[in-house]
């Protein structure tokens, strides 16, 4: 893997008087895979809406050798970044083809996109024309990461993919991310689903109180007895 395609240095982020993010350090290098952990409240959603330029933040945001600290999301999203949010956030009253086309850039070319994501995902052939907000959570999820997708990302910021699914629905969400994978696309996880994500990461970072406690190869930190204390109970 070559040097980092996105590094955070001292990410900051407060709301009103109160910190939600301190000193935060992230790197993703191209073609990477990192998990975000940690409880609610930790601060792990404010970090991917602050990297897409949604919500003010102090410190620094370097992506594909550019500083975008403080810039556009639109820009953001144009350099390459799209972020999948919590909850989908569909238009629930525009059909599936709709809503894709909403994660297009004005004026680009869609059609070669739009047919390839349509073969990899034929469900949503199938569902094209159909109200959003009459799909099954799990379909609902395979839309949100098919129009973040429209915007021709280098890294995906996916926020909680497997909440509120059933775990058959979870499986497939998890086996269309690893066909992304294969096609280079680097992506960072906020997952509560520790143990799903952690097998499936390269590496993780895990939060605690807006703080970076704990970082390394998700593989170590699969088998670390901190997480097991901290994120399973003990078990």
């Amino acid at each position: 893997m070559s040097d980092s395609l996105l590094t955070t240095t001292d990410l900051s982020i407060s709301y009103g008087a109160v910190k939600a993010v301190h000193g935060s350090n992230l790197k993703v290098k191209e073609g990477e895979v990192v998990a975000l952990l940690g409880p609610n409240g930790a601060g792990k959603s404010s970090t991917l809406r602050a990297i897409v330029g949604l919500i003010k933040s102090r410190g620094s945001v370097n992506f594909a050798g550019e500083d975008i600290t403080g810039a556009p999301t639109e820009h953001i999203v144009s350099m390459g970044l799209s972020l999948v949010p919590e909850g989908r956030r569909l238009f629930p009253n525009l059909t599936v083809r709709e809503n894709l086309l909403l994660g297009a850039p004005r004026k680009a070319k869609t059609d070669d996109l739009f047919d390839d994501l349509l073969q990899r995902l034929p469900i949503l052939r199938e569902r094209l024309n159909q109200v959003s907000g009459t799909l099954s959570g799990g379909e609902q999820q395979q839309v949100a990461i098919a129009r973040a997708l429209m915007s021709r990302p280098k890294l995906l910021l996916i926020d909680e993919p497997s909440l509120g699914l059933a775990p058959t629905l979870v499986d497939a969400v998890y086996q269309l991310l690893a066909d992304l994978r294969k096609t280079g696309l680097a992506m960072i996880i906020v997952e509560q689903e520790v143990m799903r994500v952690l097998k499936f990461a390269d590496r993780a970072y895990a939060m605690s109180a807006g703080e970076i406690a704990l970082e390394g190869r998700a593989a170590d930190l699969l088998v670390s007895d901190e997480i097991k204390k901290v994120y399973l109970g003990g078990a």
